[in-house]
């Protein structure tokens, strides 16, 4: 066993395409440790310049291989003369040798021709370069770059590529540089004459010819590589840079009684950019804090990488910003990112005063284009206007086909003026000067716009939640009409595309149609909006160019497959044959998962499938007559209990439902199992009297029937 060292030298990654492929770089060099038949544990790596791979216990060498080869049964291999056969000619061909060097042995019962050999592990420094060269070609950053005379592409130049296998140096001749075991410091890291050289003439960078390198030094064991780091302002954990930051932050938070906004991502990201991290405090002008905040975070976040600071739940003046210097003057940093701060702060403040004297008059949206063939901003407000108009009124027709019907899920008249209200003013803030500079703050500054011109609160939330959520784990619109409009919205940018005919195809879904469906399947679940899917297409049929339903039902009932994505297929799918409403399906889907995680999945659906079985049809015939004075004892008891079973449920009708109530049903419905396997066990269902079997069936097909409430539990599958 060795120590391993693998170093590729780079310019600056960018961060984002780095964190992202994280797990792919190391699935991938395990599968080739796996291929070359070399598996052993590492560490890997990362800074904004460097790759690297650590690996303690190393194997020298491959393992031998015992090689073994079939060929055809013994009575094949010979020809009548006692020639070698075909048969014969290619199993030699095959493995290279001669006939004397063929043996036999019983495969199968059968004498077979059958050869063996030793094949001999190759030694490690042989083949480490390939390996590094294969792991490197495997990487897919998403954009890739060519540099000087190089054919190959990667995320960033690659300037060099250390091999170091114990003390010796693997040559690894790849992306047109010549590499060496010369490993390169932190920028600003300062020579130290009696260990060191500073190599600015180095052939690793002949084509990068006036920058300055810095301090190098060439190593020759692992250790030494870690210790000329560590002393040159490198640290190469990745997590040693995030907790140094982090404790620094804490610090800071102590010093000045402030509190850090939680971001996992823009520390990820400041710890993907970062050698040696030192987190200052800076801060800037309290004037600037009568601007939204979103404005300034943004500032912070966006552009400068700057951690947001709070104080007494309040934003505060001030921000941490993450130093990659070394030896430096960090006060001269400070005032540095200040400055920039301000000055970025300042056109956020000059442009949002603008807006506000606008009155939310910015300009025309029929200037900006929507779509080609679907017209202008200003066409799919009117669009999203009339939607919401028939939408509304079907979510009203819904609520009201309930059995007890809850006044709360009637939308009221003055509810729907404020959805159609906010429709109306939703997109202008696009043609704002803040929006123009912040367009990820759309929707959040025509809030603001609204709030200033004293638009009723539910206005001015609908308009700021029009865009959420941003993912699957985002959060859903909060009020009721920020959901209707929520809702119209995306609906709208749905039947348009398909209209068009831009429907997702594949992998490829340019307009995001599929997160759009997501989102509003999940705000109609959150909001007890219980229109089916069917009923959801059915509003594509009037403003729209027709299309074909079916495509469309398709694609909005396999986004529910998405939102379940960990729950067994089959138990969304049985759920879903039965045209449930959206609010209903999910919850009985969620019940139903949650009942069977916990009881055994294949008992369970073995006594429903015999009892759609007996019944032999899918369509259940709902005028039985059942007469109980044909019962025998065990049926007697089913029937009783199917009795009280169906009576708790009315008794529920008068409550709220939820996937908590449809558990609790499905448990006490379940729990007419036993009793129906005792009706099987004792009763003759198929009786050549004709009467008989029909009330012994009509009492099965009851059973039946309260299962289906639940779901084509048939379609259930391990």
């Amino acid at each position: 066993m060795a120590e391993l060292l693998i170093e590729v030298f780079t310019e600056e990654l960018p961060a984002l395409p780095l964190l992202k492929v994280i797990p792919e770089i190391q699935e991938n060099w395990k599968k080739i440790l796996m291929q070359y038949s070399l598996e052993s544990p590492f560490d890997f790596f990362y800074t904004p310049r460097r790759l690297v791979l650590i690996h303690k216990n190393f194997p020298l060498q491959q393992a031998d291989v015992m090689m073994q080869s079939y060929g055809a049964p013994l009575s094949m291999a010979y020809n009548a003369d006692k020639t070698p056969s075909k048969a014969m000619q290619s199993f030699l061909a095959k493995n290279n040798i001669t006939e004397a060097e063929v043996k036999h042995t019983k495969k199968d019962g059968k004498e077979v021709l059958f050869y063996e050999k030793c094949v001999k592990g190759k030694q490690s420094k042989e083949i480490l370069a390939d390996m590094v060269k294969q792991w490197l070609e495997s990487l897919n950053f998403g954009k890739s770059m060519r540099w000087a005379n190089c054919k190959q592409s990667f995320i960033r130049p690659i300037r060099n590529i250390c091999i170091l296998l114990d003390s010796e140096f693997i040559v690894c001749n790849a992306y047109n540089i010549q590499a060496n075991n010369i490993i390169v410091a932190h920028r600003q890291a300062i020579p130290k004459s009696h260990t060191q050289q500073s190599h600015t003439t180095n052939p690793t960078y002949n084509s990068y010819p006036n920058s300055t390198i810095g301090v190098t030094s060439p190593i020759n064991s692992v250790q030494e590589y870690l210790d000329f780091l560590s002393d040159n302002g490198i640290i190469l954990n990745q997590e040693e840079r995030r907790q140094k930051i982090l404790a620094q932050i804490r610090e800071i938070e102590k010093k000045h009684d402030v509190q850090v906004e939680s971001d996992i991502d823009l520390l990820n990201e400041i710890v993907a950019i970062t050698e040696y991290p030192t987190a200052l405090f800076g801060q800037f002008d309290k004037r600037f804090l009568s601007i939204p905040k979103e404005m300034i975070i943004t500032s912070m976040k966006e552009n400068q990488r700057y951690f947001a600071l709070y104080k007494d739940s309040k934003l505060f003046h001030g921000f941490i910003v993450v130093s990659n210097a070394f030896h430096a003057d960090f006060s001269l940093i400070v005032r540095g990112n200040e400055k920039v701060l301000r000055a970025r702060l300042q056109d956020a403040e000059f442009f949002y005063l603008n807006d506000l004297k606008s009155k939310m008059s910015f300009g025309d949206l029929n200037t900006i284009i929507f779509m080609n063939g679907a017209g202008n901003l200003h066409d799919k407000v009117k669009r999203e206007t009339k939607l919401a108009h028939n939408l509304i009124d079907l979510l009203n027709i819904v609520a009201k086909r309930t059995k007890v019907v809850d006044e709360r899920l009637i939308i009221q008249e003055q509810e729907k003026e404020l959805v159609l209200q906010s429709l109306q003013i939703a997109k202008n803030d696009l043609l704002s000067q803040s929006v123009g500079e912040f367009p990820e703050l759309q929707g959040v500054m025509g809030s603001y716009f609204a709030k200033d011109l004293q638009k009723d609160s539910e206005i001015c939330c609908a308009v700021l939640e029009q865009y959420l959520p941003h993912g699957i784990d985002s959060s859903l619109p909060s009020r009721r009409i920020s959901a209707i409009v929520n809702l119209a919205i995306k609906a709208d940018s749905i039947f348009t595309l398909f209209s068009l005919n831009k429907i997702p195809t594949g992998s490829k879904d340019p307009f995001a149609l599929r997160r759009q469906a997501s989102a509003f399947l999940r705000i109609c679940h959150q909001f007890d909006f219980d229109i089916s899917v069917r009923e959801v297409c059915e509003l594509s049929t009037v403003g729209y160019n027709s299309f074909q339903q079916e495509v469309l039902y398709s694609f909005i009932t396999e986004r529910i497959y998405g939102v379940f994505a960990n729950i067994n297929p089959s138990i969304v799918r049985c759920v879903l044959l039965r045209d449930f409403g959206i609010k209903t399906s999910f919850d009985k889907i969620l019940a139903l998962a949650c009942y069977f995680d916990g009881v055994d999945i294949k008992s369970a659906i073995g006594t429903f499938k015999r009892v759609a079985n007996i019944l032999k049809t899918n369509k259940i015939d709902n005028t039985y007559i059942i007469d109980t004075t044909l019962f025998e004892e065990t049926e007697q008891h089913l029937y009783e209990s199917l009795l009280t079973y169906q009576e708790s449920i009315k008794n529920e009708l008068k409550r709220d439902t939820d996937s908590e109530t449809f558990l609790a049903r499905i448990q006490n419905l379940f729990k007419l199992e036993e009793k129906l396997n005792r009706v099987f066990d004792n009763v003759l269902i198929h009786t050549d009297d004709e009467h008989l079997r029909m009330n012994r069936t009509g009492l099965i097909a009851l059973v039946f029937q309260e299962f289906l409430e639940f779901g084509d539990m048939r379609e259930i599958t391990l």
